[in-house]
């Protein structure tokens, strides 16, 4: 039977600073159109997905449109521990964008407002399918993972009861002490470690059982799961120079992951040779933000954008269940310990802000023939929060927060040209790495380029997006190296009705 409870105070692992960028950074995400041109349609309007970057965007389109896209992505992982390399990668397909816009023109043309615009939008706005693969040798046993949490509490609260099974008690250490009590237990309880005196119930120090020398190690991370916006629009435009627009969005985050990690040894001082850990770890949130966005035509050709984008306030509810096997050398003989608590960790939520931004932008129209646009944002990483601000982990993530993030530019440069009924479509974007040591995680950059046909009432669009990005992976035993390139292909279909 599984074990359901909550957790006051705790450290997760899924509450840290990385986290918290992983739910608030974007991608490049939407339409076949706005990934073709790598989303420069700030001062363009006239896509779906431009809603999302600026709302009054929507009031651009001459009728009422709806579309739906589908979008391949592929991701390949180039890994790297303690300077052994080994690639992964991940391939998916989904429906990433759905939504339509209702115009209504005001025949009158002397009224100050000509035309207004009611739109709704779903976005993916990141997809977190991934697999991350690091094989290596380590001179870092993961019991020393479990020493950390271990030292300091009474080996008593280790030890079984006479009645008390490892799943209740697991559990109970669960409830009044917490996520570290818990892990010093598996450890204890599988042999990776031992009390230096078991004797005394009072003692806390504790022991490595993995001996000294090298170990083979071996990391499977496998995640699932998307953030969504749904954004309401409406928009306004103003004597035909102005337009105006206001988005409410509704963010939802989806995200599981899998951690299996296997070890191996045969130091001479071990009693323990091997061990595997399993942890599974399910996160669910839901969020809000509003944009405000501002179209002005200046001439027929050149238009100018402005948007700000609030932060986004999640409140986020996180689960885990854990699992670990070990086999060591008793009496001449191997024996294998498994441990799988049945429960399932509930950790009490938590609140994360992510960070607004503004952007301005500015297009140029070559009548029929075309368009180049360009989008400039800044982002501020550093008024990244998490919440109860009183918690201590999160002093402790806040404290991070402001020592390693900074503001962040994105860059986005697009262009378009018209053949008849046919349009080539291409695009750059370059977006800043949000920690002020970019060996962290390196600045982003993407190109991308399309075509889109249009019958009059049915628009047919195909895109490819690629991007590049090094990054840090936090591991039990160190820090692993990935370089990420992203290939994403989108297919959208477009109706104007």
């Amino acid at each position: 039977m599984i074990g359901m409870f909550s957790l006051g105070m705790l450290v997760s692992n899924a509450q840290s600073v990385a986290d918290g960028l992983l739910f608030g950074q974007q991608e490049n995400a939407g339409t076949a159109r706005f990934r073709a041109m790598s989303g420069a349609f700030g001062a363009l309007g006239g896509d779906l997905s431009a809603m999302g970057i600026n709302p009054a965007g929507s009031v651009v389109f001459n009728n009422h449109f709806a579309s739906i896209s589908l979008t391949n992505y592929n991701r390949q992982n180039n890994n790297t521990f303690n300077e052994n390399q080994l690639n992964s990668k991940d391939n998916d397909l989904g429906v990433n964008q759905v939504g339509g816009v209702i115009i209504f023109n005001n025949q009158n043309k002397k009224k100050t407002i000509t035309k207004f615009s009611l739109g709704l939008n779903y976005d993916t706005t990141r997809s977190y399918d991934d697999r991350l693969a690091y094989n290596g040798s380590s001179s870092n046993s993961i019991a020393n993972y479990f020493l950390g949490f271990a030292n300091g509490i009474a080996v008593d609260n280790f030890q079984l009861r006479d009645g008390e099974s490892r799943s209740g008690l697991y559990r109970f250490l669960g409830e009044d002490f917490g996520f570290g009590a818990q892990q010093g237990f598996l450890g204890y309880q599988s042999f990776l470690i031992d009390s230096t005196d078991n004797a005394n119930p009072l003692n806390t120090n504790y022991v490595a059982n993995t001996g000294t020398g090298n170990f083979a190690q071996n990391y499977d991370i496998i995640s699932a799961g998307f953030n969504g916006k749904v954004s309401f629009n409406g928009a306004i435009e103003i004597k035909e120079k102005l337009s105006l627009g206001l988005n409410l969005n509704s963010h939802s985050i989806n995200y599981q992951t899998t951690t299996r990690f296997r070890e191996g040894n045969t130091n001479a001082d071990a009693t323990v040779s091997s061990a595997q850990f399993i942890n599974n770890l399910d996160v669910q949130g839901n969020g809000f933000s509003f944009q405000l966005g501002a179209i002005a035509k200046v001439t027929d050709e050149l238009r100018l954008g402005a948007t700000y984008e609030s932060p986004t306030w999640y409140t986020i509810n996180e689960t885990n269940t854990q699992e670990i096997a070990a086999t060591r050398l008793e009496n001449g003989n191997s024996v294998t310990e498994i441990i799988s608590p049945d429960v399932v960790n509930i950790f009490a939520p938590y609140n994360l802000r992510s960070p607004g931004s503004v952007t301005g932008s500015i297009a140029y129209i070559f009548g029929e023939k075309g368009l180049l646009s360009i989008d400039y944002s800044i982002r501020n990483y550093s008024n990244l929060r998490f919440s109860p601000a009183n918690d201590p982990v999160f002093i402790d993530n806040n404290a991070a927060i402001n020592n390693n993030l900074t503001s962040a530019a994105t860059l986005r440069i697009g262009g378009e040209y018209r053949i008849e009924r046919l349009s080539i479509r291409a695009g750059y974007r370059n977006e800043a790495s949000p920690y002020e040591d970019k060996n962290i995680q390196s600045d982003v950059n993407g190109y991308s380029f399309g075509l889109g046909y249009t019958w009059g009432s049915t628009i047919v669009d195909l895109s490819y997006d690629g991007s590049d990005r090094d990054m840090n992976q936090q591991l039990f035993t160190g820090v692993g190296r990935t370089a990420v390139t992203m290939n994403n292909v989108t297919l959208t279909l477009g109706f104007n009705l």
